[in-house]
């Protein structure tokens, strides 16, 4: 039997932080992220690139993502 390779990947990190505006600060600051448009329908995200294709999403607390 021939083995299957299943490719896994992602584009995005999302984390759920209680001040959006003070994390994107930080990440700005210590990790010199760039900000990149918020393209989703859910208001009070932030999101950075984290470089390539890869992003960072700031999701605040107890909001609920459409």
């Amino acid at each position: 039997a021939q083995d299957s390779v299943i490719k896994f990947s992602f584009d995005h990190v999302a984390l759920s932080v209680r001040d959006v505006d003070r994390s994107v600060d930080f990440y700005k600051k210590v990790l010199n992220l760039k900000e990149i448009e918020n393209r989703s329908k859910s208001e009070g995200m932030r999101w950075l690139s984290l470089g390539g294709n890869l992003e960072l999403h700031l999701i605040p607390m107890g909001n609920k993502i459409s």
